[in-house]
């Protein structure tokens, strides 16, 4: 009711003991990740989406095939396509308990017998630390979905009041009741947060992991106090990031609406509904990408807290770019929003990082090279559609599309590497350039600057 979605509420029901399943499955994974061993939870995340895909398909299928028989058992008034999608989000909650027995598979890490190089603290300092980590990193959780549920709260009503005021700039005649409204932005909503909202978030899903392997040997070395080592890991994991992340974002940027036609074919109006949208939602993806590991980092050396400040800054710029935006652009104001809130969760985790683990990151010149590389790969990827259309199917012209856009995207990183002569007399321009390769070769890129870390916080 009070998203105005009570459509919702059984599926919402169906997915309720995934919340337990889901809270194991972080523990377990945080034991194995904790012991530098990232496997258990590639494996576990692999089987999962597999089982998500096994279970939601087959429940839905037989919902829908069978579902009279199923009507007299669920609540009054819940309709086929109610109970279809119930079906799908409870395939979805059987896909987490794949994941958590995938994990119990695998045995426990076993504590190493060799001597530590510096003096342990005590069991009790140690469970005081935790709990000071904990609980922000608990609460950074929870402020993440902060901004998913602004566009719920908000997202919906704006746009249900833009279509009962301007029913003309949505291609509606006439007059429009308030129960017409609701229902268009229902689905004008449902078709954002369905798909465009959800190809968003496969980019950051990906890149998320690099984050996760930083943090045990980011921690470790921020604690000895190996200043070099820490800033050589916090470039090279920004470095990999957005090595995914830019020609991502900047190819969905140029193929939005191709990329939803090939995912979701028998969507015309939903697709054409989110096409905008994630055009927009492109270039968001490559502030949210980069924005994952610098929260790692900040938690891994002991600062937790300022995460959570950090989302509710970006939660507040989110909030109020959609009371201001979405009444003028409708759900592209949506995308500004998002947009807007992980560019400024960006630079203030980048700030914190500075001011709190001493390390400047110079994102511009660690990602210099790829950023260009990623203009000339959404440019070869639109060109390459474009042309191919007329002579083949719309699948295959961007499948071609998105090969061209990834040849010319490592040429172009390619061509773009110094050489060991070009090194030593590089100017800071082309230093950027030349940061990715030189994190390779173990060196100390010119993109970071380190000073001495501090522990106080442990």
């Amino acid at each position: 009711g009070f998203l105005h979605n009570p459509r919702a509420a059984l599926a919402v029901r169906m997915f309720a003991p995934a919340v337990w399943f889901c809270c194991l499955n972080a523990v377990l994974r945080g034991i194995h990740e904790g012991s530098r061993s990232m496997i258990p939870t590639a494996v576990s995340q692999v089987t999962e989406g597999i089982g998500r895909v096994i279970f939601g398909l087959l429940l839905c299928s037989l919902v829908l095939q069978k579902g009279h028989l199923l009507l007299p058992y669920l609540p009054a008034g819940t309709t086929g396509p109610e109970s279809a999608a119930a079906s799908a989000i409870l395939g979805v909650t059987h896909s987490t308990a794949v994941g958590l027995l995938t994990l119990l598979c695998f045995p426990k890490p076993c504590r190493s017998a060799a001597v530590p190089v510096y003096t342990p603290h005590s069991d009790r300092s140690l469970r005081h630390a935790l709990l000071r980590i904990l609980l922000p990193v608990a609460a950074a959780s929870l402020v993440t979905n902060l901004t998913t549920l602004i566009d719920l709260a908000t997202g919906m009503r704006l746009l249900e009041r833009v279509i009962l005021e301007h029913p003309a700039r949505f291609g509606l005649s006439g007059a429009v009741t308030a129960a017409q409204a609701a229902e268009y932005a229902n689905f004008r909503f449902g078709a954002f947060s369905g798909m465009a909202m959800t190809v968003f978030n496969l980019v950051p899903a990906v890149t998320n992991m690099l984050g996760k392997g930083v943090f045990p040997s980011f921690a470790a070395s921020y604690v000895q106090h190996r200043t070099d080592e820490t800033a050589l890991q916090a470039a090279r994991v920004m470095q990999r990031t957005a090595f995914l992340a830019i020609p991502a974002g900047c190819g969905m940027t140029v193929l939005s609406h191709p990329l939803l036609l090939c995912l979701f074919p028998t969507k015309q109006q939903e697709t054409a509904c989110a096409a905008a949208p994630l055009m927009i939602l492109g270039i968001a993806v490559i502030f949210a990408a980069l924005s994952y590991p610098l929260f790692s980092m900040l938690q891994a050396s002991g600062h937790a807290g300022d995460t959570v400040s950090v989302m509710l800054c970006g939660a507040a710029v989110k909030l109020l770019c959609n009371l201001l935006l979405i009444p003028r652009f409708a759900l592209a104001g949506t995308a500004i929003s998002t947009a807007a809130c992980y560019a400024a969760i960006l630079i203030l985790a980048m700030r914190r990082l500075r001011l709190r683990a001493g390390i400047r990151l110079h994102l511009l010149r660690l990602t210099g090279g790829m950023l260009f590389g990623g203009i000339l790969c959404a440019a070869a990827a639109y060109a390459v559609y474009g042309r191919l259309l007329c002579c083949v199917s719309q699948r295959i012209a961007l499948l071609c599309a998105v090969a061209a856009g990834g040849i010319v995207y490592l040429l172009t990183l390619l061509l773009l590497r110094p050489s060991p002569e070009q090194k030593k007399a590089a100017k800071p321009f082309s230093r950027g350039f030349a940061a990715f390769d030189s994190v390779q070769n173990q060196e100390c890129p010119p993109g970071i600057n380190n000073r001495k870390v501090h522990s106080d916080s442990w």
